[in-house]
C-alpha cells in the first residue's frame, strides 16, 4: 500500500475527463503521487484509455444505506463520498473534487497533514449561522452540540479514520430527523453529513484562510499562481495548492493557463 495518494469520484463520464485534467495540473506541479479513481464498471475502459490514473475502483455499494439513496446525486455522490475511505488504496488520501485544479506544489501540504494528530482533515469554518441554506443552528440545536461549517470539496484521511466514517454511515439515518435540507438536486448532502461527523468526532475545521489548500472559481485575468484565497477575498501568506472550480465557468481556460 502506497503511503500517499490522491482520490476522485468519477462517476460518470464528464467527470473521468474532468480527472484528467486535475492529474496532468498535478504532474504539472511535480507531484508524482498515485491518483485512484472510483469509476462505473462500464465506463472502466474509458477510464483505462486515458492513461493516466495510478488506480482505477469500480463502484459497488458497500453499505445497506445505500438503499436509502433515492436520487443519483445521492447514489453517485454523497453515498460514496461519505464511504471515501471503503474505496481508499492509500494510507493517507486526499480527496478533491473532479472539478479541482492544481496550481502550485503540494508538498507543505502534505507535511502539514501528516502532522496533525486527527486523522481526517477538512476545510471550513468554526461557527457559520448562514451555513445549509441558514439553518445550520437549528440542525446544530437538534444534534446537542455546534456543527461546524464544512467545504465537501476536500477531504484528508488516513486509513486509520474508520470512528469518522462509522460516524458518517450512522448519522446519514437521522439526516431528517435532524432537522438536515435537501435543496441541492433534490437529495441529501455529504456536507452535512461530514460536519455531524467533525461535531461527533470533537473535531474542526481548518479555516480557509488558516492555511493554503483550496481556493475557488478564479477568474482567468488572475497570475497563477495565486494566493488569493477568494472565499473571503483574502491574499494568503503562500500560494494555495487547489483551485475548486465549483462553478465550471472558466475550467478549461485555467487549465490550459496552468499547463503553459
Amino acid at each position: 500500500m502506497n503511503r500517499q495518494g490522491y482520490m476522485l469520484i468519477a462517476l460518470g463520464q464528464k467527470y473521468i475527463d474532468e480527472a484528467e485534467m486535475f492529474v496532468k495540473t498535478l504532474r504539472q506541479q511535480n507531484d508524482n503521487r498515485p491518483v485512484s479513481v472510483l469509476i462505473k464498471t462500464e465506463e472502466k475502459q474509458y477510464a483505462e484509455d486515458k492513461n493516466i490514473f495510478n488506480d482505477l475502483v469500480e463502484f459497488n455499494p458497500v453499505t445497506k444505506f445505500y438503499k436509502h439513496c433515492t436520487v443519483d446525486f445521492e447514489k453517485f455522490g454523497t453515498y460514496p463520498k461519505i464511504n471515501l475511505i471503503r474505496y481508499s488504496r492509500y494510507k493517507e488520501n486526499i480527496f478533491v473534487d473532479t472539478d479541482v485544479l492544481c496550481q502550485t506544489s503540494t508538498e507543505k501540504l502534505w507535511d502539514f497533514l501528516s502532522n496533525r494528530k486527527n486523522p481526517v482533515a477538512s476545510m471550513g469554518t468554526k461557527t457559520d449561522p448562514n451555513w445549509h441554506w441558514g439553518h445550520i443552528n437549528e440542525v446544530s440545536e437538534k444534534f446537542g452540540r455546534p456543527v461546524p461549517h464544512i467545504h465537501g470539496g476536500f477531504l484528508y484521511f488516513r486509513n486509520s479514520a474508520s470512528d469518522f466514517f462509522d460516524s458518517c454511515d450512522r448519522l446519514a439515518y437521522r439526516y431528517d430527523e435532524l432537522g438536515c435540507k435537501r435543496l441541492f438536486r433534490g437529495g441529501m448532502c455529504d456536507e452535512i453529513i461530514f460536519a455531524l461527523a467533525h461535531a461527533e468526532n470533537n473535531y474542526l475545521p481548518i479555516e480557509f484562510d488558516e492555511f493554503p489548500i483550496m481556493t475557488f472559481n478564479y477568474s482567468t485575468d488572475i497570475e497563477l499562481p495565486s494566493k488569493l484565497q477568494t472565499h473571503n477575498n483574502k491574499e494568503l501568506e503562500d500560494y494555495i495548492p487547489f483551485i475548486h472550480m465549483c462553478d465550471r465557468t472558466n475550467i478549461k481556460k485555467i487549465f490550459k493557463k496552468i499547463m503553459k
